[in-house]
């Protein structure tokens, strides 16, 4: 589809800088440099900044799409709407109303409201520069002349728009579809048996993994049909031929399979640890040390939307970030389990992995038992303990522990088990990190690219991320993790305070990824992460001051992975177009 517009765009202006696409439901934007696609932005949070916006505003009013835009080019005093939610602009435009704004007045604020959007929250411009001089814009909603007026009013220049400028996504399948034809024959049916065409679409889940992909299944008879929803051959009706390396796939079952080793025949008690945030990553670490203390682990279940489902009562905001929600289900599901009380410590600080003004873990990962306590009512201080502690300090460990598990007469046994502890989960750290070098030796060797996802640790939580390391490996390309990378360079220069692990990993990542020609560099961001909007300009930014692409995946509840797929087939498109300049072999060393 993003090839599609550009060839489009390109015949139109053979000299394009920039391309932007407002339809019905979202916003396209693509930076070019060279003749090929350098950045791809789109608005994938909502459709407030896009043509249904209008429509939808225009019926409020009892006017057609086609009038009210007519009527919005010739207002004298358009109101000024900003570029606020669907949710909020209806108050605006009711108080506009009372003001005495006429139909024309607010048909003009909402087209220039559309172009706000677009430019300060979707390209995030600082001036018009940054656009380009060659501006081509496409898209229904750009059809309606008082959208362009506002565009080129609020840039100050005059763009391009074709006269099909809502086929443009069409005209430009069609150019793509010309050069590679050939000389072979069309496989498109005749005239006669369109005449007699007809469908079938239904639904259903595949059940070939934990993901459950709704698939839709639309049947042309004689055999032949279209699925869509898969993240995977199996969920399209293919055999599963996937071996593409995948380091998340390795990464969620050894943390799975953590608890299954070195439990004790006998033990002195139950302790339940939930599969959540940061459990994500130093899971080996606590069930290493309470094993060796003589205690047996129980995890809770595998995320999924009935975990969520478990604990939703209990979740106090509906703003935090989905992770965070899930932990509440799993708390339900370990005190369901009967475990003698659940361990979940209070963590200011991650472990100091060096290279940063400062290592804090981020406040929901850092304080949430606290949350935890004051919000489930089955929570008591005998079945819940979470004591603060720093793990880079050792003594203040020991000692915090030996408070905490008082009871249980471990004290003398604890400095063993701590240092066990750290033994395991710098062995659980250096196995994900040998085994991303595997799996970068076997993309190379098989002519693979390479994508590094970037998010937190738990987002490996299948129920998280949605299965979008499977859309990647679909793809062909192998996957790998920001940690498994991060400590192979040195913190790039940074315009922000680095004083967050998790986010430190990210910055170190994409320095990485712009040393490697076969690598490329995804960001996942859960929705109600305030941090992230800090550390996604700031990726961007190391990964496009050296030429890399920058693409950024929302992920929540909602299990819709269609903007996913877009940016990931844009992503493999751009890189294709780039690897028409030779590259030098890549080698994966320290930087």
């Amino acid at each position: 589809e993003t090839v599609a517009h550009f060839k489009a765009a390109a015949y139109f202006c053979p000299d394009v800088d920039f391309i932007i696409d407002i339809g019905g439901q979202d916003i396209k934007c693509f930076k070019i440099k060279n003749k090929s696609i350098d950045s791809i932005m789109l608005n994938e949070a909502c459709s407030s900044g896009c043509g249904s916006f209008i429509q939808t505003f225009a019926m409020a009013l009892g006017y057609d799409i086609a009038e009210f835009s007519q009527l919005g080019l010739f207002a004298e005093h358009p109101v000024d709407l900003g570029s606020r939610c669907t949710v909020f602009m209806n108050s605006s435009v009711k108080q506009a109303q009372k003001d005495g704004a006429t139909v024309e007045d607010i048909s003009a604020g909402l087209s220039s409201s559309i172009i706000k959007n677009a430019i300060y929250k979707v390209i995030r411009a600082n001036s018009p520069d940054d656009l380009g001089k060659n501006i081509v814009v496409q898209g229904g909603t750009f059809l309606n002349d008082a959208v362009l007026r506002s565009f080129e009013k609020e840039l100050g220049r005059n763009v391009i728009r074709p006269a099909i400028s809502g086929l443009m996504g069409a005209f430009g399948c069609a150019l793509y579809a010309k050069e590679r034809a050939g000389e072979e024959a069309s496989t498109l049916i005749s005239a006669e048996e369109l005449e007699n065409f007809t469908y079938t679409s239904r639904s259903a889940n595949c059940g070939g993994c934990t993901a459950h992909c709704q698939l839709n299944i639309i049947s042309f008879g004689k055999g032949r049909r279209f699925i869509s929803g898969n993240r995977c051959e199996k969920g399209g009706g293919a055999a599963n031929r996937n071996t593409v390396p995948n380091l998340y796939e390795f990464k969620y079952d050894s943390i799975l399979n953590t608890v299954k080793t070195h439990q004790p025949r006998r033990f002195r008690g139950t302790v339940g640890l939930p599969l959540a945030l940061g459990f994500y990553e130093q899971l080996p670490f606590w069930h290493m040390l309470f094993t060796t203390l003589g205690f047996r682990t129980v995890v809770s279940d595998e995320s999924s939307r009935d975990m969520y489902y478990l604990g939703q009562h209990t979740i106090p905001s509906d703003t935090v970030c989905y992770p965070a929600k899930l932990t509440h289900g799993h708390i339900e599901n370990l005190l369901d389990k009967g475990v003698d009380f659940i361990f979940y410590p209070c963590m200011s600080y991650n472990l100091d992995e060096g290279g940063s003004d400062n290592h804090f873990n981020c406040p929901v990962v850092a304080y949430y038992p606290e949350l935890l306590m004051a919000n489930n009512p089955r929570l008591n201080s005998n079945n819940f303990i979470h004591p603060y502690m720093d793990l880079n300090i050792r003594k203040n460990v020991i000692k915090v522990l030996g408070q905490a598990l008082s009871r249980y007469n471990v004290k003398g046994r604890i400095p063993d088990a701590v240092d066990k502890a750290y033994e395991a989960l710098q062995a659980y750290h250096n196995s994900v990190t040998k085994k991303a070098m595997e799996i970068i030796d076997q993309a190379r060797a098989e002519g693979r690219k390479i994508i590094v996802i970037a998010g937190r640790p738990y987002h490996i939580d299948k129920e998280i991320n949605h299965g979008i390391h499977k859309l990647v490996s679909s793809l062909g390309m192998a996957v790998i993790t920001e940690d498994s990378i991060a400590g192979l360079t040195s913190t790039p220069k940074l315009g922000v305070l680095n004083q967050w692990t998790y986010h430190s990993r990210l910055y170190r990542a994409a320095k990485f990824v712009t040393t490697q020609p076969d690598m490329q560099l995804i960001q996942l961001v859960s929705f109600g992460c305030g941090i992230d909007a800090v550390t996604g300009d700031e990726v961007r930014h190391i990964l496009e001051s050296r030429g890399k692409l920058y693409t950024q995946l929302k992920i929540d509840e909602i299990n819709n992975l269609g903007a996913a797929r877009i940016r990931l087939r844009s992503l493999v498109a751009a890189m294709e177009q780039a690897e028409q300049k030779p590259a030098k072999k890549p080698q994966v060393q320290p930087v």
